[in-house]
């Protein structure tokens, strides 16, 4: 075999590569494949096979994919597989980390070649990042200032950096149906999310009258974290509701995960979950193909949840009880409030700056003082430069879900956002870099490049293939067997 023909028998091989890879990971089996490795890896506590399993089929996607979008799945389950917050159990797969960073080179030198824009965030969220850099002017200590550099590299660095490589990655074609593949990605992970809320439950033994009391921690986030996640991965669910004719069983699954969203027992993130979901369930009637169908859909769940309760309202009853036991306190949010305040008023420019430790013990791992409020965390660490840079920001953001937001995924980006951003009235979740904020931007971004309301039924998952696209060009697969049977006729 001459050199030239082997290289031509390279490219080939290579090209058939890419076409399978760009083929299966459009499909149910690639998310569900992730995510079933991911869980075992964490139910398990078994590094080796739930890192070495994700980063395995990252690379496959890497050197196959032209599009960053099947990657998403990648990204937003890699925080599942934490089981504890003992470093040492992970950081010895480090080496793993060199195949990851040539596969994610060849990925970026093989589709980036096209010119570069800025996008319609990434002003806004420098603006945030130059606030949180200068806060505390003045006030902070160099030993704060640098305490506070992590926070700052992963909230203000990396979160325009996720926005940039998404918007530079994200393949340009307006025909794909993005809303639909990227809610897919949301519910397997909220699947996933609440398989282990189930298992840490199941575990612990508790009985149901003594859970008010008790912390579930899944590993990788307490029980507010874990419900700030499912607030996106359920409202993203309801909406696949309105794209398949078989609506009852998005509806049933995003159902569950509000449910599970209550069995967190986060106060907080249930009033504005609950929220949010009706106002999702609510856009689900809005924006249903055929509307009387979803109402029985509706009607159908509801019936299948009060039978549930009828068999089971011991266990639901002492539940709730529970849940009230835990009453509607502060905890201790409103001395963190009038903290805040004060030192707003004494440093009304920059603040106290994001390494301000408090009259206590910073609150996470790397060192940050939760004021646990978006609003209050802003004014005393950063002043009034910073309320300037995260009104622009909400400003920008909001402006791009108005601006179309008679779309489908819009109404249903809004219904996440009402929870998410209510809650963090009253939590840290804005400050959370990944894998919250990470995902709104993403959020942000998808709705910045989706240029079509993607609504109505389809009958292919996600047409990216040349067959997936004659099906829904014919009308389902039906529609398209008649054609083509009508073309042999003839």
């Amino acid at each position: 075999m001459t050199e030239n023909k082997f290289l031509n028998y390279i490219k080939s091989g290579y090209r058939h590569y890419e076409n399978a890879i760009k083929k299966f990971v459009y499909t149910d089996y690639y998310l569900i494949l992730l995510c079933v490795c991911v869980f075992f890896g964490w139910y398990f506590k078994c590094a080796p096979f739930g890192i070495t399993a994700a980063v395995v089929l990252a690379c496959i996607t890497l050197l196959g994919a032209d599009d960053i979008l099947p990657l998403t799945v990648n990204l937003f389950t890699a925080v599942l597989l934490v089981y504890s917050y003992n470093f040492a159990d992970y950081t010895y797969l480090w080496p793993l980390a060199i195949p990851l960073a040539i596969c994610l080179a060849v990925f970026m030198i093989k589709n980036g070649r096209h010119k570069f824009h800025t996008g319609k965030m990434l002003i806004p969220l420098m603006a945030v990042a130059y606030a949180m850099l200068i806060g505390g002017s003045g006030y902070t200590t160099k030993q704060e200032f640098f305490n506070a550099l992590p926070d700052f590299v992963l909230l203000g660095l990396g979160v325009p950096a996720v926005y940039t490589l998404y918007n530079h990655f994200l393949k340009r074609d307006e025909n794909r149906d993005i809303p639909l593949y990227f809610s897919k990605t949301m519910m397997y992970i909220g699947l996933v999310m609440c398989l282990q809320l189930l298992v840490v439950i199941i575990k612990s033994k508790q009985p149901v009258c003594e859970w008010y009391d008790i912390v579930w921690d899944v590993g990788w986030a307490n029980r507010n974290g874990l419900a700030t996640y499912m607030i996106f991965t359920a409202g993203m669910t309801t909406y696949l509701s309105t794209r398949y004719r078989q609506g009852w069983v998005f509806l049933a699954i995003g159902l569950f995960q509000y449910l599970c969203l209550i069995m967190t027992f986060s106060r907080g993130a249930i009033i504005f979950g609950v929220i949010s979901g009706i106002a999702a369930f609510a856009f689900t009637l809005i924006k249903a193909p055929n509307k009387k169908l979803h109402i029985l859909y509706i009607a159908f769940i509801a019936l299948a949840c009060l039978i549930i309760y009828v068999v089971l309202h011991k266990d639901i009853n002492a539940m709730l009880s529970a849940l009230l036991n835990r009453g509607m306190g502060d905890s201790g949010r409103f001395d963190l409030y009038i903290e805040a305040w004060e030192l707003f008023k004494a440093n009304p420019i920059f603040g106290v700056g994001k390494g301000y430790v408090g009259t206590g013990t910073p609150t996470n791992e790397i060192g940050i003082y939760w004021f646990h409020s978006t609003f209050f965390q802003v004014i005393a660490c950063m002043g009034i430069i910073g309320l300037i840079a995260y009104v622009y920001y909400y400003w920008a953001r909001l402006k791009i879900l108005f601006s179309n937001i008679n779309r489908s995924f819009n109404l249903f980006v809004l219904a996440v956002w009402i929870g998410f951003e209510g809650y963090s009235l009253i939590n840290t979740g804005t400050f959370v870099a990944y894998p919250c904020m990470a995902l709104v931007i993403t959020m942000t971004l998808l709705l910045e490049r989706t240029q079509k309301d993607f609504s109505g039924y389809v009958t292919p998952y996600n047409c990216v293939t040349p067959f997936g696209k004659k099906i829904a060009q014919a009308g389902g697969y039906k529609a398209y067997k008649k054609i083509k049977r009508d073309k042999i006729e003839k």
